[in-house]
Parts: structure tokens; sequence; C-alpha cells
């Protein structure tokens, strides 16, 4: 077992927040694997995307999706479901919105090339994105104080409402932590074995995991009017990403080991 173990958002993260770029960080995760230091994506894209991305990243392993909602092994078998089905969380807006008149809409919502327009995805990553299982993306387009009155409502049927890069997610009782803390105890934790975690987020979704990790790295993001914050020990890069999450890994792993991470 490695002595670390990173978990990392993708967008805003490892992916460029506009563009989705990802070649500045090949270089390190291919360092990363040689040393057996493995990378979970741990995202709030559905597993359907995750699976492309891992290939694209040329990485293995299990994957997170849908902020902690479900997870799927290595060995690409039965997801393991933590979150509430998506029909449920669609069935539930559903009602919401008929009865209170709040004005929002989803992915369930919308066509293939609406949500093409909204997340900027191509075509075939567009449907990807619309597989969900447990969670639904949402934009929200009524007032502030009508949003508050939504959160409460969620609450009392037991979801809530998540601020993500670009939407709200409605889901289940869950965050990343949960998977993770779910998932080294099945690999590490109960089989009497140890590592240090290291997670990497740049958003109000990315908290839970970054409080749970021994080393937390907030990923610089120039679209958030506010950095965040009330994270302890946590590295900050000056860069955004994909460079910044080069700079967080390189900065912390060399600080533990004492040499130049390269």
């Amino acid at each position: 077992m490695s002595e670390w173990i990173i978990f990392t958002d993708l967008d805003g993260t490892l992916l460029g927040h506009d563009n989705y770029a990802f070649e500045t960080v090949l270089p390190l995760l291919a360092q990363l694997e040689k040393r057996r230091i493995p990378v979970v994506l741990n995202s709030s894209k559905t597993l359907s995307e995750l699976r492309q991305w891992q290939h694209k990243l040329m990485l293995s392993g299990p994957l997170i999706g849908e902020n902690g909602g479900v997870i799927l092994p290595p060995d690409q078998s039965q997801p393991l479901m933590i979150g509430q089905p998506y029909t449920a969380i669609r069935s539930l807006l559903t009602f919401l919105r008929d009865k209170q008149a709040w004005q929002f809409e989803g992915f369930g919502d919308w066509s293939v090339s609406e949500v093409m327009n909204h997340t900027r995805l191509s075509e075939s990553e567009a449907v990807l994105a619309m597989e969900r299982e447990v969670s639904e993306p949402i934009l929200w387009q009524d007032s502030d104080e009508a949003l508050q009155a939504f959160e409460k409502a969620l609450a009392l049927e037991g979801f809530q409402l998540q601020k993500g890069g670009r939407f709200y997610h409605v889901m289940g009782r869950h965050d990343k932590a949960d998977a993770m803390h779910f998932w080294l105890n099945r690999t590490y934790f109960s089989n009497g074995e140890s590592c240090k975690v290291i997670a990497l987020g740049d958003g109000e979704n990315d908290l839970a995991m970054l409080r749970y990790a021994d080393q937390p790295i907030i990923v610089t993001n120039p679209s958030r009017t506010q950095p965040l914050s009330g994270i302890e020990h946590a590295f900050v890069t000056t860069q955004p990403a994909p460079q910044g999450w080069v700079e967080g890994v390189q900065a912390v792993l060399s600080d533990f080991r004492g040499d130049a991470y390269e």
C-alpha cells in the first residue's frame, strides 16, 4: 500500500475551469503512477464522465462521482451507491417547483443541446453528463430568499443543496468526504493499514473533502469572488488549474520528502 493517496476534484482543480485543459498534469500523473501513489477522481461528474476522464488521464483505481454519492471500484464492477436515486430527486424537484412556483432548471429539464450550452461540453460529453444516478445539477433563477426556502424544503425531505463551480447540486445527505472514508476504510483502515491523504479542490462542494485530508490543497480559481477559507494547514496555490494542481502536489510532496519531486 502507498504511504500517500490523492483525492482530487476535476473542474477548476485538475482541469482548467473555462477550457477543461489537462495536458499540463500528465507528466506528474505519470510520475505518481510510477511511484504507486494513487490518484482518485472525486467529482460532481457522473461515473460515465469519470470513466472517460480516467482514460484520458491514464489513471486506474476507484472513481467517486456525483459529490460522493456513488463509487466505482477499480474492477469497474457494480457501483456502490451512497446517495438517493436520481428518480426520487427529480420527482421531489418537480413537486416543489409546481407547488411553490420556484424558478429553476436542471439537467432533467434540458435537451442535449441545452446541456451543451450551459456546460460548454461537446455533444458526446453532454450525453455522459446526463447519465445521472444520485444528484441533479440546477441553475437557480429565483431570489436569494426563495433559495433559502428551497434549501429548507429539501432538508425536510432528507436532501441537501450543495454549491459547485457552475451549478447547485441537489442530492442526498452525503459529501465527498463520506465516500473517501468509505473507500479508505474498505481498502486501508479495516485491514490495519494506514496512509496519508492529500485532497485538492476549489469549490464549496470540496470543503468536506479538504477538511478530511491530512494535507488539503486549495487550487486558486480566478472565477471565484472569494477564495475558500477555514481549512487548517491548507496549501493554497498561486496558479489556477491545471498548473495549480501541479504546483500544489509538487510543493506538498517535496515538503514531506525533503527534496524536489521531479
